[in-house]
């Protein structure tokens, strides 16, 4: 028995090692497998993916009129990329080729359904629909909480309009926001949120295409944490701009 504690205690603690110091893809990856999130910019291109006879790639150019893809800040790697892509099947590429040119609102999943497996994006179109512009929002200010104990190493105020909203739906439930810095350009930056009430109030500017001003604070980990990051940009509040 005590031969056997022992070597239960070491494979523990090896376990927990490996989630420690895993690099970030090792340890995002089994964290991330069941997301839902949004994603806003102009669709660009929709097309047959070669690699298999069901699945169509479509692609957003994330935010306004962005180029490319200059990433500030820490979150999982491979969430967020510019342009964006996505997989749907046969039967919605008609509703989407109306849309090419347009400014839409993605919906999305992870996994894909098995149609899809084959697909070379991860996500799988849920819904689609232009942005809606010009709508006054019923709540301009939403001030949330931050529930981690990481130190606080600075904090900070950022300008600019919310591109992509993923909800972990593990285990380990958060949530992640990406916004386009300014007005527009190929400058984007990534944040956690913690509070459930601070992304649904994303959501509502991610749909309006709402510029809005993102306090956050930078947080830093003793050790990585469960998606093999040091340190993390958490939002505290967002505030839309009139």
């Amino acid at each position: 028995m005590t031969k056997l504690l022992k070597h239960l205690s070491v494979n523990v603690m090896f376990l927990l090692l490996m989630l420690i110091y895993a690099p970030g893809w090792i340890a995002a990856g089994p964290l991330l497998h069941t997301t839902e999130g949004y994603a806003s910019g102009q669709l660009s291109r929709i097309s047959r993916d070669n690699n298999v006879t069901r699945a169509y790639v479509g692609e957003v150019s994330l935010g306004h009129e962005s180029m490319t893809f200059v990433s500030l800040g820490n979150q999982p790697p491979n969430l967020v990329s510019n342009p964006w892509q996505f997989c749907f099947e046969k039967d919605r590429y008609e509703e989407l080729e109306n849309l090419i040119g347009n400014d839409v609102v993605l919906e999305f999943k992870t996994p894909k359904n098995n149609s899809l497996l084959s697909c070379s994006s991860v996500s799988e179109l849920v819904a689609v629909y232009p942005v809606i512009q010009n709508q006054p929002l019923e709540q301009k200010h939403v001030v949330g909480s931050i529930y981690t104990m990481d130190r606080e190493i600075s904090h900070g105020v950022e300008f600019g309009r919310i591109t992509n909203l993923i909800k972990n739906k593990g285990a380990n439930r958060s949530y992640f926001m990406t916004i386009q810095v300014g007005t527009g350009g190929s400058k984007f930056r990534h944040f956690f949120i913690d509070d459930h009430d601070l992304y649904d109030f994303a959501i509502t500017a991610l749909k309006n295409a709402t510029i809005v001003k993102v306090h956050y604070s930078d947080r830093l980990a003793f050790f990585t944490n469960f998606y093999g990051l040091g340190s993390r940009s958490v939002v505290s509040e967002i505030e839309a701009v009139d």
